[in-house]
Parts: structure tokens; C-alpha cells; sequence
């Protein structure tokens, strides 16, 4: 089935829109305003959140407000819901830094369960709230808030939700992990990554085991002197007691962390893009030793994984005096103004996406995890601004406005929407994401969901 989602999904892109294979609607009338070009938002940060659920399009702006809202439409343009996300921290303007739906399938398979959708609501405060929507009556209803203490309040880039367990990241690379059971939400385990960095993606699933889950996290890691790579890491994290799925009461909040480790994390491993064998090499080592090197980058623009597959996408670098001037290695260690002599091949630029195959042994096997380059991805004119994986498909958003869909395990590619030509580059990233029949995107030409019906 999946596979033929993928074929029809670039079948359908191959046809013009005038011919009824695609429909594109904009979501401006209905969507939260997009910031403009003047706002500074922090580096990394998306313009607007957007994502999909069933019939759902769910979305919400960046910017700072004094009642921030989240916007929920069907699959037509229509608004179904204003929800409105008010800081219990301060009173000044807040933004909402990021949004997580909960992937657990309802414990019951009653209609009024099915129609349940969890969603998690970050502010930049730090502070975040459990809202509920029943589809059956429209409504979108609070049911857990946490504000952390001081100390633990920082801006968070990304979160994965999967009933009852929370998983957060923030901006200083700092992973929180939240247990849900019951009717508060506690504070059980917390994870610091000095050598990991924006930007990131996350992918949360149960075990087969009902006590455990599995955390996928692909980031940016530094090469020496003055580029980037990509690496992965595999958190299990577990539980002493049984899991379940409480319905959630009303207006409960749990306000203070807990040093009572309920879900842990059990183990971690790791696999990089990048990795540098120790000792002496033979002339296969080094050959392979040279190929990573060429496929280093200046920037990232951004990296996604399914849990199979992961996509870099490099970014435009401004020129600075560290690849202008031509200095030596002896140089660059007498004085902070020089720099090293070599300049990055232009083996990968910014239109080239770089597809690794991410293998993740049992436990138990003696072999390490690896992260194999498989193949480069061409297709996008121009730096990308955002990327999308599922299923073995990813979609990519450039800054121009362009969208290209690749069945990964192919390679084959086809472009969704031509690029704009002229435009006025705003700050923040783009966004896009996407389901069997949808490509929902926020970038140059506003919000637009693009539905394939046939």
C-alpha cells in the first residue's frame, strides 16, 4: 500500500494543476499572519508552525503576541477553531515555539475515542498546555498545563508526543522527558548534548514491548575547522511500571519537576555521517575517509529522519574571512584573524540534498550503528528552507518557493511547485509537511495546502 501511495504521489505531481490532479488552496484568510521580513526571529526558528491530522489542517504563527492562537481548519479552507494559548507566566507578548500531536492510538475503539486528538502547545516561556479536540463537537478543551521552574524555562525547538510520554528539546540542546500518567504531568529525566546542534528532528514510537519507546534524533554535528556533518541517536527509554493511556481530567496542573524517575532513559546509541577511524588506515579506510570529506557543508538548512532514512539539505554560508584569507595552519594558531588554506570543494551546494540509509543493530548484535551515505538528491534550484520525511518519501520546500517530492528508495524526484521569481527573503525557516493525499507549506507564497484528488 505504501508503495503505491508513493507512485500515485509522484504520478499526481506530474500533471498540471489546471487538470484537476492537484487542487491548491491558500490559507491566508484562514491561517495565523506569517512575520514579516522586519521581525527578528531566533535563528532557526520556522515563520509558522503547520501540521496535519486526518482531516485537520493545524496551524499557528511565530510571532510574539499578547494571546497567541492555533488555527484549526478541515481540509478545505474553512476555519473550524480559534484556539487561543495565554502565558500564565507573563503578561506581555508570548509566541508559540512549537507544536506536537500525540501518535498513540486511542486505547478505545469507540467513535467518541476515535474523534479525540491530544495536542501539545509549547509558548516561548517555556510553559506548555495539553489541549484535547473532539471532532464530534468541534471543540478544542484544556486539560493539563506545566510551567517549569525557572531554572528549566528555556525556549523549545521541538517536541514528540506519545501518549502518556513527552519528549521535548530545547535551544541549548537540552532533552526533557515528561511523564503523563494519571492527571499531572511529572518531570523524570533530563539529557544535555554539548556536541549536537539545531537543526533537529525527532521521531517518537512505542516498542513492541508496552513499557518502552524509542527516540530518534538527527541534528547537525561540527567537522573541523569550520563545517558540518549529520549524525543520529537512538534513545530507548523505559518504564518500571505498566503504560497506559488515562483520559485526562480537566483543568489539572502539575507545576514542579520530579527527581522520581518513572520513564528513563535505558540506553542510547549513535551513528554519524562524519566519523574518523582511529589509529593507522589502509588505502580503503582512507578512500572512504576522503569521500566524507567531500560531502562536509558550511551550513545545514536542515536534516530530517523517518527512523530509516535520513536527509540533509546544506544551506548558503555567508562568506567571512575564515575561507576569504589564505593563511596557514601555522598561522591560524598565532593569530585569531587567520585562517586555514583550504577551501570546501563545491561537491555538494546548496540544490544538492545528501540521502543517508541509518542501520540500528538489535541490541544484542555486536556490530555499531552506521550511518551509510546512499545517494545524492537533485532536483531543487536554490538553498532549501525545509524538509519533510515519512514513509520513505520526502518533500522539500526551498527559499524561492519551490516543492519537490523523491520516493527515497528510488531516488526519483519531481517538482510539486515552480519557483517564485521574484521575492522578498523574510527571516525564519519555512515549513512543510505532508500525508497520503496533502503537502501543506508556509514559506514566499504564504500558506498553501496542495490536495491530490482522484
Amino acid at each position: 500500500m505504501v508503495g503505491i501511495i508513493k507512485a500515485t504521489l509522484l504520478h499526481w505531481a506530474s500533471y498540471p494543476h489546471n487538470k484537476g490532479r492537484c487542487a491548491v488552496d491558500n490559507l491566508g484568510a484562514g491561517a495565523p499572519s506569517t512575520p514579516s521580513s522586519s521581525q527578528n526571529l531566533p535563528s532557526g526558528t520556522p515563520r509558522s508552525h503547520v501540521l496535519l491530522a486526518g482531516a485537520l489542517t493545524i496551524s499557528a504563527s511565530s510571532e510574539m503576541s499578547h494571546q497567541p492562537s492555533i488555527i484549526l481548519l478541515r481540509s478545505r479552507p474553512d476555519i473550524v477553531h480559534s484556539l487561543r494559548c495565554k502565558s500564565n507566566v507573563i503578561t506581555g507578548p508570548t509566541g508559540i515555539s512549537t507544536i506536537a500531536i500525540d501518535q498513540s492510538r486511542p486505547s478505545s475503539t469507540t467513535p467518541k475515542h476515535d474523534s479525540l486528538l491530544r495536542l501539545a502547545v509549547f509558548l516561548s516561556t517555556g510553559e506548555f498546555s495539553i489541549y484535547e479536540y473532539d471532532s464530534l463537537s468541534f471543540s478544542p478543551s484544556p486539560k493539563l498545563a506545566y510551567i517549569p521552574l525557572p531554572r528549566h524555562r528555556s525556549h523549545i525547538m521541538h517536541a514528540a508526543y506519545h501518549h502518556p510520554l513527552l519528549v521535548t528539546l530545547s535551544h541549548t540542546f537540552t532533552l526533557m522527558i515528561y511523564d503523563l500518567s494519571g492527571n499531572t504531568i511529572t518531570h523524570t529525566h533530563s539529557l544535555s548534548s554539548f556536541t549536537s546542534h539545531p537543526p533537529t528532528s525527532l521521531i517518537l514510537s512505542a516498542m513492541p514491548s508496552s513499557t518502552s519507546y524509542k527516540l530518534i534524533l538527527a541534528y547537525a554535528i561540527p567537522v573541523y575547522p569550520a563545517h558540518w556533518s549529520v549524525g543520529v541517536t537512538e534513545l530507548v527509554i523505559s518504564s518500571s511500571g505498566s503504560i497506559t493511556s488515562p483520559q485526562l481530567s480537566p483543568g489539572t496542573t502539575g507545576l514542579s519537576p520530579s527527581s522520581s524517575a518513572n520513564l528513563t532513559v535505558t540506553r542510547t546509541r549513535s551513528a554519524r555521517a562524519f566519523d574518523v577511524p582511529q589509529g593507522w588506515i589502509d588505502d580503503e579506510k582512507l578512500k572512504a575517509m576522503r569521500a566524507q570529506w567531500g560531502r562536509k557543508v558550511k551550513q545545514v538548512a536542515d536534516t530530517q529522519t523517518d527512523g530509516k532514512w535520513v536527509v540533509l539539505a546544506p544551506g548558503d554560508a555567508p562568506e567571512s574571512p575564515l575561507f576569504q584569507d589564505q593563511g596557514s595552519l601555522s598561522d591560524a594558531s598565532s593569530s585569531s584573524s587567520s585562517s586555514t588554506s583550504y577551501v570546501s570543494p563545491p561537491s555538494h551546494t546548496s540544490t544538492h540534498l545528501q540521502l543517508y540509509r541509518l542501520y540500528m543493530p538489535p541490541s544484542s548484535s555486536s556490530y555499531a550503528p552506521r550511518l551509510s551515505f546512499v545517494r545524492t538528491l537533485h532536483g531543487p534550484v536554490g538553498p532549501v528552507s525545509a524538509l519533510s520525511l515519512a514513509d520513505g518519501r520526502c518533500v522539500s520546500l526551498g527559499v524561492n518557493g519551490s516543492i519537490w517530492v523523491w520516493d527515497l528508495e528510488g531516488g526519483e524526484g519531481t517538482e510539486i511547485a515552480r519557483p517564485v521569481d521574484e521575492f522578498e527573503q523574510a527571516s525564519g525557516r519555512g515549513t512543510v509537511v505532508f500525508d497520503e493525499r496533502r503537502i501543506a507549506s508556509s514559506g514566499v507564497r504564504g500558506m498553501e495546502e496542495r490536495r491530490f484528488d482522484i
